[in-house]
């Protein structure tokens, strides 16, 4: 019901003070009215609140008591509302207040009921017991306007009144009104006075709504601000520990941390609590108690503290000890290991008697290792082994002790510790060395390559003389291999097997020769490949890594068409595995046989052998399949050969299987080249109608499969689409075209973005793109596929974004477009890419009427020594011949638009016909004269506009109509330019000149 202290109930209560005994009534007919007077007195008097409560109601139940005794009657419902307060009735209680204060005023004397105005005091602790706040605040206050400021009238306790209000304020949210009534009741705590009991409540009841609004400011400013006055006497605080306790908790649920450990700080200690008792028991003697100002300090309360105290202390169940693990938590959460490693060795130091002592010592172990403090590490987890042996804890110590911790292999443990230690240590001590080494061969060991190079590479630079160069070179050559960054491993790999080429001093060299002999085979250098594999083979026959080596022999000799010596070295790989217990080894070299054996030959004769795969693809489902990661290469390797013994539906059905179980496992990968492989063996028996009809309806996929049912389908449109390419028959390319819209069509109504790969989102995004006439809803295909982190295709999705961007007329589009464009021109390894967005950079920057810059991107596409463009060359120089016009650069613009015209552009028609004509236009504009036997800028333009036309009317009849349409224009135009004044006809000149030759 309500949320405060017994103690802060009370003073609600009875915080009034006021005397329950009033003037005597007149005698009742009988008596009986005095009588239940009198009765319901004693019982009060005794604490025997229903009994007085039962004879009130009998007495007020009475007829005809106010026209009998007038407003007296009123104090009968008021002491009733007392008891009923004191039985916790607080809305009987309430209601007796009421029918006090409004059907009993006083006499014009003010004689009567003379708890008038208190009744509206009550009736505030009433409506705050029934938790009605605003009805409280209301009566509080309307009793402080009416109450009578005579001396001995409507007299009450100050310091409750305030602490009550305040309460209720808080209780409704109201901060700055309750902190200014708890403010009036603290600072006068002494002259009111305000009991410790409830200014802890309405301290507990301001941070309790502080916190539910997250104003964790608020209760730091107030407790700075009032802390002495908020501070209890330590001989008290064992009843109030515990709420602060509380509160601190709180706000640390509340992700007030500050607020937290300012709370905690608050508490006061045992030993500090203890002292405070015994200095006051002294000090009574053998009186019963003493008066400290307005608080009374009794002698039999101050034992009973100081026994359960000392009991708490005895049972290590200190608030301080609570304090402590708090402040750890609190400060680790917040990133402070350094904080909560103090807290952790303080509670090791003063409290080893503690009964969690084991947790506590590990965790120390543990902020000890996260802040580099190793030799700490080290000493108090010896502790931990010697006090706590058989603890569940003791493998985790053992891992936290660095040196050991990579050694047993742990290297996961090992990357959490030493990444937290990392940049605590000094560079260049001992601890950093071997704490870089551990970091960097944890993320080798681990799988974790591309984490591990950069930490190798910087240890084997940082320490060259360290005694763990020797492993620390080998990771870093080997795990650039594993990088398949070849070239580089064989450089690092070189330099590792000079430096340390002798067997008995190198536990690496066979590893060292393997991922050498990697690299070559990577690198097309067979020969020395079979060199290192073959010392491998004679001086390491006991090696690990032998089987492997024996399987990359045999993918050498393969590569060479040496197949028979291949199927030797295969067959010793699988031979030797097997012997080894290595099941994963031993299935690679099954997988290797099915793929030379079973390939499906080309030409007539095809693969002689391709039948002697099928006993290996036998035994490779039976033995080896469950957990192999070669099961989807094996179904496709084998199932040609399964399909040349007569076996090819089951070689079918088990690579729909491998499809399937692909399709309900995110992580699997390959799943798009194993729908691949299945469309063209399908489509040997099958035609594309009955691939689309199997396709949608694939068995086992289910629908949650999304991803493999997408695929499915985009399967099915490259179908149609290479149909599309390959046929000439306009019915067959009509048919292949009208389903490929609709396959798409199906393809995006069936799927959302998020279901769909990157592949297929920029497939989509592309043929809305570009074959439908809403191309922004290709913007959700190519978003969802940039947001991918390793999602692939990120410049097909970037340039297809920027494509329709560079559509809209809006400038922040054109804006993001060619960030767009920019980005893939910067970063992509494609030269046509990277033309591409060039060219449309400079279309989009046109669109946007930016000139200078359309000038400066085109002259970048037109840079041959930089970028050696030309596949748009013809709009590019369009566009930079407009740029120059724009600029006012008329002479640039003349120069640009006759290169296009009369450079090899010039069969171009759909650019060098309008180049052509605009350059005729701004030489008739610019009208220079002929200067030193070259004509004017008229005759010029329209001499170089008869050429063209003449010197390309012959591909006339091959242009498209547009084209047609363009070249006209400027065959009119040389027609008008011909009839102005001044100018001479082709044949007028052609006529003098042969004049002149005479």
């Amino acid at each position: 019901m309500n949320h405060f202290s017994h103690s802060v109930l009370r003073a609600s209560l009875l915080g009034a003070g006021v005397a329950l005994v009033g003037a005597p009534l007149l005698h009742a007919q009988g008596g009986s009215l005095d009588e239940q007077v009198s009765k319901s007195l004693e019982f009060m008097k005794t604490g025997k609140w229903a009994e007085a409560a039962q004879i009130l109601e009998a007495a007020c139940n009475r007829p005809n008591l106010k026209s009998l005794y007038g407003s007296r009657i009123g104090v009968l419902h008021y002491r009733r509302g007392i008891c009923l307060s004191k039985l916790r009735q607080f809305d009987a209680a309430m209601k007796a207040f009421e029918t006090c204060y409004r059907e009993f005023p006083p006499n014009q004397d003010g004689s009567g009921n003379i708890y008038h105005k208190t009744a509206l005091l009550k009736w505030g602790d009433a409506a705050m017991g029934a938790e009605q706040y605003d009805l409280a605040i209301t009566q509080y206050k309307k009793f402080l306007q009416e109450r009578s400021n005579e001396r001995g009238k409507d007299e009450y306790q100050k310091g409750p009144y305030y602490i009550n209000l305040s309460i209720c304020y808080f209780r409704t949210g109201k901060l700055a009104e309750g902190m200014e009534n708890l403010e009036i009741a603290l600072k006068n705590k002494f002259v009111f006075p305000t009991p410790d009991a409830g200014i802890v409540a309405a301290f507990q009841a301001f941070v309790n709504a502080a916190t539910a609004k997250g104003n964790e400011q608020t209760i730091l400013d107030f407790i700075e601000k009032n802390r002495a006055d908020i501070v209890i006497e330590p001989f008290e605080m064992q009843e109030f520990n515990p709420i602060f306790l509380k509160l601190a908790h709180d706000a640390y649920q509340a992700q007030m941390e500050r607020a937290a450990i300012t709370l905690y700080q608050m508490v006061s200690p045992t030993e500090v609590i203890l002292d405070d008792i015994k200095v006051r028991r002294a000090s009574i003697g053998k009186r019963r108690g003493v008066m400290d100002g307005p608080r009374a300090i009794s002698a039999d309360k101050l034992k009973l503290s100081e026994e359960t105290v000392t009991k708490f202390n005895r049972e290590t169940k200190n608030p301080e000890i609570t304090q402590l693990l708090a402040l750890a938590y609190i400060h680790e959460i917040n990133g402070n290991a350094r904080g909560a490693f103090a807290a952790y060795e303080n509670l090791e130091l003063y409290y080893p008697k503690h009964e969690k002592r084991e947790n506590n010592l590990f965790q120390l172990v543990r902020t000890s290792s996260i802040i580099g403090e190793v030799l700490t590490t080290e000493k108090y987890g010896q502790t931990f082994l010697k006090v706590f042996p058989n603890s569940e804890h003791v493998p985790a110590v053992r891992r936290m002790m660095l040196t050991s911790l990579f050694y047993e292999g742990q290297y996961k443990k090992c990357i959490e510790v030493a990444n937290l230690m990392i940049d605590k240590l000094e560079k260049g001590s001992e601890q950093h060395d071997i704490c870089l080494h551990v970091l960097g061969g944890s993320h080798y060991y681990e799988g974790l390559y591309e984490k591990a190079q950069p930490l190798l590479d910087r240890h084997a630079a940082e320490y060259p003389k360290s005694k763990f160069r020797q492993a620390s070179l080998f990771f870093q050559g080997s795990n650039m291999a594993k990088l398949q960054d070849f070239a580089k491993a064989a450089t690092l790999l070189d330099a590792f097997l000079k430096e340390f080429p002798e067997a008995g001093k190198n536990p690496y060299l066979p590893f060292a020769l393997y991922d050498r002999a990697t690299c070559h085979y990577a690198l097309s250098e067979n020969a020395p490949a079979l060199e290192k594999l073959d010392r491998l083979e004679k001086e390491f026959p006991q090696t690990e890594v032998l089987d492997l080596a024996f399987n990359m022999k045999g993918n050498v000799l393969f590569s060479e068409s040496r197949n028979d010596e291949a199927e030797k070295y295969y067959k010793m790989g699988f031979e030797l595995a097997k012997r080894r217990g290595a099941k994963m080894v031993a299935g690679e070299s099954v997988y290797l046989l099915i793929a030379m054996l079973g390939e499906r030959g080309t030409g007539k004769e095809g693969n002689p052998r391709i039948k002697d795969a099928v006993p290996w693809i036998d035994q490779y489902w039976k033995e080896y399949a469950d957990g192999s990661p070669y099961r989807t290469q094996a179904a496709v390797a084998g199932i040609y050969a399964m399909d040349a013994v007569g076996r090819g539906d089951e070689g079918l059905e088990r690579l729909r299987d491998v499809i399937a179980e692909m399709a309900g496992d995110p992580m699997s990968r390959g799943l798009e080249e194993a729908i691949g492989s299945y469309t063209e063996f399908y489509l040997t028996k099958n035609s594309p109608e009955q691939l689309k009809e199997h396709y949608y309806n694939f068995p086992k996929i289910q629908a949650k499969d999304t991803v493999a049912r997408a695929l499915l389908r985009m399967a099915v449109i490259g179908v149609f689409e290479d149909l599309l390419k390959n046929t000439k028959d306009d019915g067959e390319r009509s048919k292949a075209e009208a389903m490929i819209k609709v396959l798409f069509t199906e393809l995006k109504s069936a799927f959302s973005p998020k279901d769909l790969t990157s592949f297929i989102l920029v497939r989509v995004g592309d043929f809305i793109r570009e074959k439908t006439g809403t191309p922004r809803e290709a913007l959700d295909y190519y978003s969802e596929a940039l947001s991918r982190k390793d999602g692939g295709y990120k410049f097909e999705a970037m340039f297809g974004r920027a494509d329709v961007l560079g559509r809209s007329k809006l400038a922040a589009d054109l804006e993001a477009g060619i960030k767009d464009l920019d980005e893939v021109f910067a970063n992509s390894d494609k030269k046509p890419q990277r033309e591409k967005a060039l060219y449309r950079k400079v279309e989009l920057l046109a669109a946007k009427e930016d000139w200078t810059k359309v000038n400066e991107a085109a002259k970048l596409y037109m840079d041959r020594k930089t970028n050696n463009f030309s596949a748009y060359s013809g709009p590019v120089n369009m566009l930079l011949a407009q740029s120059y016009e724009k600029m006012n650069q008329i002479n640039e613009a003349i120069f640009s638009y006759s290169s296009i015209c009369f450079g090899n552009q010039r069969g171009a028609i759909r650019y060098s016909a309008p180049a052509c004509k605009r350059w005729m236009e701004l030489l008739w504009e610019r009208d220079q004269p002929g200067v030193e036997g070259k004509p004017s800028d008229r005759q010029g333009a329209y001499n170089g506009g008869y050429n063209y036309v003449d010197s390309t009317r012959r591909i006339y009849e091959k242009m498209t109509q547009e084209e047609k349409d363009q070249w006209k224009a400027v065959e009119d135009l040389v027609k008008e330019y011909e009839a102005r004044p001044g100018i001479k006809s082709f044949a007028q000149q052609k006529k003098e000149a042969e004049e002149a030759r005479k």
